[in-house]
């Protein structure tokens, strides 16, 4: 919530704007209140708070406009009468308040406004500047989340108008009205994420973690992280990345603090001891960094899913933690990953805990929800142990009061079952740092530890000669001197990682997605391809997708894939052993989040 001292800056600051802004800006500010008393409404002062567009709104049930419409400044670009806006605030006492709207619009346009189930409707005049539109009245009947939705009715140019803020008052409502303000604006549009931190027998070292996992069906938004089993090295759980892709997850960090992975020297280095089939191994950073693997897999909500953690050490100063996943449509336990940590917090598993969060920007005000039940550790005893108590913390987007929308504890439905809720902006949450107890099932997993998969490193492949390999079409390169004498497709097959492909940006404009076409010269049989990235890591490929062809007309596609933002070899394995002449990589983005796109070395290999 805004505090006294807040409000009175905000007031003060008012105070002397009105006294020194130079003529220009009075003159506008005269604008701005003829504007509104104009239309009956109060003067512009009267509307104290500005909630900022950019930070607070979204476009309902559609992510894709919201990247393209809720931008650097508010809301821009929006042309569709079908996209419908809402902007969020929270209100902790309730009554009449006025509204209005920031904007500048190249022609007039006219907008429904809604809130709290009233709508009137408001005509934009046409304005070079950014001004104060009057919209009216409106009452606020409970405490907790609300939104101001805007809906386009018409206009007379080419979009409905930008829109910088939703403005609200009078100021006896500034004390009670709370938002995603600008230095919150990444993780505020994220939301907030929780956790539920499970009570461990006392007196225990603890091998095994074992935990149920259920998502409720609608409760699946993409963005969402469903973590199981959380340790004090990592965590290991499940994702919604897109509309057609979902992964298992399990990632230990390196006790090396760092937000890169290349400046993780090697004596901190995570190691890979082994990982299943279809699974994927590489780095992580940005929050910690160390060691990730992914298995794509597509789960499926209302179904329960079982999660394995080991953790022990096998080597001095170090732990090695194991990760088996079981899905019920599969009815086996499958390895993940195996992964040594050095310098580790503890020899076994410890801070056993679960959490739920939101990684995804546009998808902030969509709700998801997951039920774990069935928490059990396995200690060095022998024995198995089961937990029934945890507590429900908070992260600091929640802490900090940006926002409010949290809840967990015990499911109302299943007194067997825990529970975590975020995003959506509803407003029933429970208390931050409380305890809860579930009624505990009273019957241990029945597992067959021999019977697991032992982690094991697949042999090196044998990466295939490229004699004879050529380039033999691309979308762009960098061929106007922009990276000096490399910067062509051709240098990802020279044999040097100091060399590479740049899409084109030197005197011209290139988008993704990005190709490059390499003819083998021959018929090839292949399990998989290597690709170096440029060893700088500038515009390093993140999002890709391998065709091949034997004709180079009609192409088949191999799957999507993600490369890590690593200087190291990174080798992505096909579901088979693939034949072919010609082979297409396409680059759909780039680490940096940039139009362009880089790459050192692309390069084919058959498994030993």
């Amino acid at each position: 919530m805004k505090s006294l001292k807040s409000v009175l800056l905000v007031c003060i600051s008012i105070f002397i704007c009105s006294y020194s802004c130079s003529n220009d800006s009075v003159a506008e500010q005269d604008v701005q209140t003829e504007d509104m008393e104009e239309k009956g409404g109060p003067p512009a002062k009267n509307l104290s708070i500005s909630v900022p567009c950019e930070g607070n709104s979204w476009v309902v049930g559609n992510p894709t406009a919201t990247s393209n419409i809720v931008v650097s400044g508010g809301i821009k670009n929006w042309t569709s009468s079908s996209d419908k806006i809402r902007t969020y605030f929270y209100a902790t006492t309730t009554g009449a308040i006025e509204v209005g709207i920031k904007a500048k619009v190249s022609a007039s346009s006219t907008l429904k406004v809604t809130l709290g189930g009233t709508t009137q409707q408001v005509t934009l005049s046409q304005s070079n500047n950014y001004k104060d539109h009057y919209v009216g009245a409106f009452n606020i009947n409970q405490t907790g989340y609300h939104y101001v939705e805007l809906e386009g009715v018409s206009n007379s140019g080419s979009s409905f108008g930008d829109i910088s803020d939703i403005r609200l008052g009078d100021s006896s409502w500034s004390s009670n009205i709370s938002y995603v303000e600008s230095d919150w604006f990444y993780w505020g549009r994220r939301g907030p994420s929780c956790h539920l931190g499970y009570e461990e027998p006392a007196n225990k070292d603890i091998t095994w973690f074992y935990n149920e996992l259920t998502v409720p069906v609608g409760m699946d938004p993409v963005g969402s992280y469903f973590m199981a089993d959380g340790f004090s090295g990592g965590y290991f759980g499940m994702q919604v990345n897109s509309e057609t892709e979902r992964r298992i997850l399990f990632s230990v960090w390196s006790a090396y603090d760092t937000q890169d992975p290349n400046q993780i020297p090697e004596a901190y280095t995570v190691i890979p001891l082994g990982y299943g089939d279809g699974v994927t191994v590489g780095e992580f950073g940005g929050e910690g960094s160390g060691a990730q693997s992914y298995l794509v897999y597509d789960w499926v909500p209302g179904n329960t899913y079982k999660f394995l953690l080991k953790g022990e050490s096998n080597a001095s100063n170090t732990t090695d933690y194991t990760a088996y996943f079981y899905a019920p449509e599969v009815g086996d336990w499958q390895l993940i990953a195996s992964f040594r940590r050095p310098f580790p917090s503890a020899a076994h598993l410890t801070d056993l805990h679960s959490f739920i969060e939101n990684f995804d920007t546009t998808m902030g005000d969509e709700t998801r929800r997951v039920d774990y039940t069935n928490q059990w550790v396995y200690d060095t005893q022998g024995n198995w142990n089961e937990m029934t108590t945890a507590t429900f913390t908070i992260d600091n987007t929640a802490n900090s009061g940006v926002r409010f929308d949290y809840d967990g504890g015990v499911s109302s439905t299943n007194a067997n079952s825990f529970y975590l809720k975020n995003c959506g902006f509803f407003s029933d949450n429970e208390v931050a740092y409380s305890s809860h107890t579930r009624t505990g099932s009273g019957v241990a997993p029945n597992i067959n530890f021999a019977q697991l998969e032992v982690p094991t490193l697949p042999a090196e492949p044998t990466i295939l000669s490229r004699t004879g390999w050529s380039v033999v079409e691309y979308s762009t390169q960098e061929d106007n001197g922009g990276e000096g004498s490399t910067g062509r497709a051709a240098d990802v097959l020279d044999d040097d990682v100091n060399t590479y492909w740049h899409s084109c940006w030197s005197g011209c404009t290139a988008t993704p997605p990005h190709h490059i076409t390499i003819d083998a010269g021959a018929s090839i049989t292949a399990d998989g391809f290597r690709f170096m990235q440029r060893q700088s890591l500038s515009r390093a490929v993140k999002d890709i997708e391998l065709q091949v062809s034997d004709d180079n007309v009609n192409w088949v596609s191999l799957g999507d894939f993600v490369l890590g933002n690593s200087a190291a070899a990174q080798d992505i394995n096909l579901s088979s052993a693939t034949t072919f002449r010609y082979f297409k990589f396409i680059a759909k983005s780039a680490h940096d989040g940039t139009d362009n796109a880089a790459m050192a070395e692309i390069s084919a290999f058959v498994s030993n």
